[in-house]
Order: structure tokens, then C-alpha cells, then sequence
């Protein structure tokens, strides 16, 4: 997940004297936090991954202006998406969302960095009705804007646009939380993961960026557990075969899950996808699983 605190991303296109239309191939409307298309979104159980979103909405909730960026970073399959999800939801709620994007190399629209700075835009004008003249002065200026490379249109119609709203008037509060998600998503190889750390690393960006590793000092085991036992007891309550599942599982075979799961909430995810599936017995599918070598 890729937070941007006081914001400063994004892009429009088209326009006419008084509103600002947005052309389909440049804003992505399938890729904000609360798209159809993503109606089955992953997102933290209410009672896992607290620790982590406690320094994430801790960090939104902070005045200090030092750190502007925050940056997730973890293994793949460790919930960042998950998490980026369950914040975006109720920052959303709580009226501190500005706009959202989450990357997917799986989906057309959302796997290629194009329609990015369009959709963040898009979504600003929207959450930020008093953006919208800044935005639409920048397209006047330069109608070629969504040709030019990225940081130019960022810096266009994001930064600029944000910079005069906040000189013309400092007294109103607006929504200030832009999350990004899965910026790995966007290649095929793991030398830009190692690429985009280092950007991260540069002197003009950690010097403004909070960086949140999500590894074992969060404890991810006792999440997976909780997740785990929790899905289980939704089954058992659900299942044509509850009457005898009643001491199933058992502690060993959660023990097991959790093993196997080495920490990643889609290896869990995933075996209790598989396991609960009404038209097969769950207790043989478990068992299938605990002598199944895991290749996730």
C-alpha cells in the first residue's frame, strides 16, 4: 500500500467550459477501492492485522507534516492488499479518503501505470469539489497533458492543483489520504521491486516517507490462527455435515495451516477457500492439504 498524506497525484481528460469528462481509455474506474469489479476485494478480519492498522491510521490521524508518504512493504501474499483495502474503506467512511488505486497484472485497466494519474485526478475533483478549476486551468494550458510522461502530469494536475487549493484557502479541511496499491503489479520480474525500494531509499523521498515493513514483528501467525479458527466456525455453522463436525478441526490441524501459511494470509486464504466448499466433505479436503507439499 502506498499512502500519500496532503496528497500529490494525478490526471483529467477532456473538458468543456464548465466540467471536466474523462475519457475511458485514460480514467480507470475499476480500479478505485470501491469499483464493482472489485466487490470481492480482500480485506483484514475485524479482528486481525490490528497492530498494523493502528500505525497506519496513526500516522493519518498525525500532524506531522515531516512525513507526507507512507510506504507498506512485504512479502507477496502477505496481506498488503488486504490491508490497503480495509484502510481505504474506512478512511472512506470517516471522509479522510481522496482517491484510490489498486494495481492488478490480472486485470485490463488496472496492470499498466497508464490511466493512473487520470483516475487519481478524477477521484480529487470528485472527493474535492474546489480542485476541479485548478485541474481544468492545467488541461486549458496544456491539452496534450496525458502524452507526457507521468511525473509531468502529476506534477501538473496533482501537485500544482493542490498547492494553489491550500494557498487559496487554508481554513477548510479536505479529504487527504491517496492510496496506491500494488506497485509490483506493474512488471513481471522482481528487479523493479528492487528498483521501486530504491526510489524509496533516494534522499529527496525518505526524507518525507514513513516505511512500515509487514513482517513477523506484527505476529502474523496469531492473525492467521485467529482467521483461520474463525472461518472454520463459519463453516462448521454453514455446512450440510455441521452435525458431525463438531470437534473438527482440531488443534493440529490449525497448528498445521498456520505452519504452512509461513506467515502469508493468501496461503490461508486459500486452503479455506478450499476447504469450505459445500459440495465436499471439509475434512477430507483439510487432510488433503496437510499432505499436499504447498507451492504458493
Amino acid at each position: 500500500m502506498h499512502s500519500f498524506h496532503q496528497a500529490s497525484n494525478f490526471a483529467v481528460y477532456g473538458l468543456n467550459q464548465t466540467d471536466i469528462r474523462i475519457d475511458s481509455e485514460q480514467h480507470k474506474e475499476k480500479a478505485s477501492h470501491d469499483a464493482g469489479e472489485r466487490y470481492d476485494a480482500p480485506k483484514c478480519h475485524h479482528e486481525t492485522r490490528k497492530t498494523v492498522l493502528g500505525n497506519i491510521k496513526s500516522w493519518i490521524d498525525s500532524d506531522n507534516e515531516a512525513t507526507k508518504i507512507m510506504w507498506l512493504y512485504g512479502p507477496a501474499g502477505g496481506g498488503k492488499s488486504a490491508i490497503a483495502q480495509t484502510t481505504a474503506e474506512d478512511c472512506h467512511d470517516e471522509g479522510k479518503l481522496a482517491a484510490s488505486f489498486f494495481f492488478s497484472r490480472f486485470a485490463a485497466g488496472r496492470n499498466k501505470k497508464d490511466g493512473l494519474v487520470a483516475t487519481i485526478a478524477f477521484q480529487l475533483c470528485v472527493s474535492i469539489p474546489n480542485i476541479k478549476e485548478y485541474v481544468i486551468k492545467q488541461i486549458e494550458k496544456n491539452p496534450n497533458i496525458f502524452k507526457l510522461k507521468i511525473k509531468t502530469q502529476m506534477q501538473s494536475l496533482v501537485v500544482e492543483p493542490l498547492s494553489l487549493l491550500n494557498q487559496a484557502d487554508t481554513s477548510i479541511s479536505y479529504p487527504r489520504l491517496i492510496i496506491i496499491d500494488g506497485l509490483d503489479e506493474l512488471f513481471l520480474t522482481s528487479r523493479p521491486e528492487v528498483e521501486i525500494r530504491q526510489a524509496f531509499n533516494e534522499d529527496s523521498i525518505s526524507s518525507i516517507c514513513t516505511q512500515l515493513a509487514l513482517d513477523d514483528t506484527f505476529d502474523p501467525d496469531k492473525d492467521i490462527e485467529f482467521f483461520v479458527r474463525s472461518c472454520f466456525q463459519s463453516l462448521k455453522r454453514h455446512h450440510i455435515l455441521n452435525s458431525i463436525l463438531v470437534s473438527w478441526p482440531d488443534d493440529e490441524d490449525i497448528d498445521t495451516i498456520v505452519l504452512k501459511s509461513s506467515g502469508q494470509f493468501i496461503y490461508a486464504s486459500t486452503v479455506v477457500h478450499y476447504v469450505s466448499d459445500s459440495r465436499h466433505d471439509p475434512r477430507k479436503r483439510l487432510d488433503f492439504v496437510k499432505i499436499t507439499k504447498r507451492y504458493l
